[in-house]
């Protein structure tokens, strides 16, 4: 990757304002509620917990496009969701975070997908995930709703810079979703991206697929351990796919990516505390996203990309970059790179 100065970061994440993203995928409404642990329950050997606070934040899909709105750019969020208080308490959240919602579709006969997770809290330690109770309907769409969501994505072409599809197997992404979205950004010429949690020989002709090393390992059928399992398995995965280009992201190990253009690169992981690794995924591919639709290299948007991550896997729940924090994160960074030049 080409040196950066700190004036050239500070630009790049002034472009981000410029960018609208539509992220088409299944979204859902995170709840979270907190209890305080009193005694063991005499019904069964489980802790009760009293009732101190209970939040809901946007999830699944939804979350990629926070990550986005938090860096300045407009987000449009395509999906659907149930006719119910759920899907109007996801919706209200996302407009109060500053997520577009004009693209979102209720539909009567499905309910939003709700996570509820259950927390233990105590005075001197971070929250406890107990349990979590999932509400969902995984059943793909109705074709009367494949066609509504490739309406939105047509009258949205013309305003956007780039399509980030989020699949999490909760019905949207259909294969006319995909082949709608694959057709209007090569019509287009707009970036087309997809944080795909398996199926990657469902996005052929997308310019970047991204999954994780477990992902990548089931389509391979084989474990990568080493870098040089990587650096000879991503070259042939990616022309297998037909897509531009592939990013696997190695837990607490970094990332490694591959283009025709650019050839194989690994990106070493930022060494942080890590209080919560929920989310840093869309926190990545929402930063990928970013950067390629501002022309700039696949090796830079990773290394964005896995900064980004650091920041947010240091926070309890789904977390977004603060762009200031971001950029400081990034120019202390480049002066040291300058500094040992």
């Amino acid at each position: 990757m080409a040196h950066r100065t700190p004036l050239e970061y500070g630009r790049l994440l002034e472009r981000f304002r410029e960018l609208t993203v539509a992220v088409v995928g299944d979204v859902c409404l995170d709840r979270y509620v907190f209890g305080r642990p009193t005694r063991l329950s005499r019904e069964a050997p489980v802790p009760v917990l009293e009732w101190v606070r209970e939040h809901c934040l946007p999830g699944a899909a939804s979350n990629p496009a926070l990550n986005l709105a938090s860096l300045g750019a407009t987000a449009f969020v395509v999906g659907v969701t149930g006719d119910d208080p759920a899907s109007a308490e996801l919706r209200e959240l996302l407009r109060s975070r500053g997520a577009r919602v004009d693209a979102l579709i209720a539909d009567p006969y499905r309910h939003t997908t709700e996570k509820t997770r259950i927390l233990a809290e105590g005075l001197l330690v971070l929250p406890q995930q107990l349990a979590r109770i999932d509400r969902s309907d995984k059943t793909p769409i109705s074709p009367e709703r494949e066609r509504n969501l490739c309406e939105r994505l047509q009258e949205l072409s013309p305003l956007v810079d780039a399509f980030l599809v989020s699949d999490y197997k909760g019905g949207v992404v259909s294969d006319g979703v995909i082949e709608c979205i694959r057709q209007t950004a090569r019509e287009r010429g707009v970036v087309a991206t997809v944080d795909s949690q398996g199926d990657l020989y469902r996005f052929r002709g997308f310019d970047c697929v991204r999954c994780n090393r477990s992902e990548a390992e089931s389509v391979l059928r084989r474990h990568l351990s080493t870098e040089d399992d990587f650096q000879r398995e991503l070259p042939a995965l990616c022309a297998d796919v037909g897509c531009g280009s592939l990013v696997v992201t190695r837990d607490g190990d970094g990332a490694s990516f591959y283009s025709h253009e650019e050839g194989y690169g690994y990106i070493p992981a930022v060494r942080v505390p890590v209080s919560d690794a929920v989310g840093a995924g869309d926190t990545f591919i929402s930063l990928l996203t970013l950067v390629l639709a501002c022309g700039e290299p696949l090796s830079l948007a990773a290394h964005v990309a896995n900064r980004a991550a650091a920041l947010v896997v240091q926070h309890v729940g789904n977390a977004c970059p603060n762009p200031e924090e971001l950029l400081r994160t990034l120019e202390m960074e480049a002066e040291a790179d300058a500094a040992r030049r």
